[in-house]
């Protein structure tokens, strides 16, 4: 097994991981981490409903698409499945361990960090060798929101692990997003809770792209050279664009269903391949 050894002081270790209190001195890595990657986290619940299920897959997708590097914990339920829509959706992702980069927790996951390997890290600031510890999770989760420039939140109890990483996450001055949920349902509550607190109540990845976009981060990353390319959506909506349109007739004639049209339209927007006109028009750029 080869790995790789990060020290704080190096240029190799991660910028905005530098940023937080107490960053970790040594980080070790099994995988690629990429110079400059914007990197966002999604976590939850480790017996997520199928709603949530569903809600993380799309998000870890559609963020994926959009350019993100997903991060998690490849725990049990939506970390797991964060990871595993990513790398389906050609996506890069991190695993932030409480363990060695050699030892794949739980074992069961183990498939799933081999293909994080692949394309994308496997992280610790543990020494390889060193087996999982219940203490050794609260130490990980400040690293995966410190990795990244917002979390989300898809279904936690009022205990769940993933309230310590949105609170790490705030105390870091990162975004924090939650998705809403039934309030019958006990995998809401800490979501809920979140959003009383001041979460950002996320429904669409428009909720969570506006906020980058305002903060000019990712947009910015993007206008100067960013390599992501258009998906299938995007590729319709401006073959469409012979002129200007409305949304209503952008829809009518991609057959794209709205919600899907209207994300379509905000990557295309933050790329600067499209503008919207004071008419409510939308024009192509290029």
């Amino acid at each position: 097994m080869t790995y790789l050894t990060l020290h704080v002081s190096d240029s190799a270790y991660p910028a905005l991981l530098k940023q937080i209190p107490n960053p970790p001195k040594t980080l070790y890595v099994r995988g690629t981490l990429e110079p400059n990657e914007i990197c966002f986290t999604i976590v939850g619940t480790r017996k997520p409903t199928s709603y949530g299920i569903e809600t993380a897959k799309l998000f870890a997708t559609q963020l994926s698409q959009a350019g993100f590097t997903i991060v998690s914990g490849l725990a049990f339920g939506i970390d797991a499945i964060a990871h595993q829509a990513t790398l389906a959706a050609g996506g890069r992702t991190i695993a932030v361990l409480g363990s060695g980069v050699d030892i794949i927790t739980p074992v069961t996951n183990q498939h799933i960090g081999e293909q994080i390997i692949e394309r994308g890290a496997l992280v610790s600031e543990f020494l390889p060798g060193t087996a999982a510890q219940k203490n050794h999770f609260p130490q990980r989760d400040r690293i995966m929101s410190g990795l990244s420039i917002g979390t989300l939140v898809i279904e936690a109890s009022g205990q769940s692990g993933a309230l310590i990483t949105a609170r790490n996450a705030t105390e870091q001055g990162r975004e924090v997003f939650a998705i809403p949920g039934q309030i019958f349902s006990h995998a809401s509550q800490g979501a809920h809770k979140l959003i009383q607190e001041g979460a950002k109540l996320t429904q669409t990845i428009d909720d969570i792209l506006c906020e980058f976009e305002q903060l000019h981060l990712f947009a910015n990353k993007i206008a100067h050279g960013s390599s992501r390319k258009t998906n299938e959506n995007e590729q319709k909506i401006l073959a469409c664009l012979t002129e200007p349109k409305t949304l209503d007739i952008i829809a009518q004639e991609t057959h794209i269903a709205i919600q899907e049209l209207k994300t379509a339209i905000t990557m295309l927007e933050l790329t600067r391949k499209i503008a919207k006109q004071p008419d409510g028009c939308v024009r192509r750029i290029v």
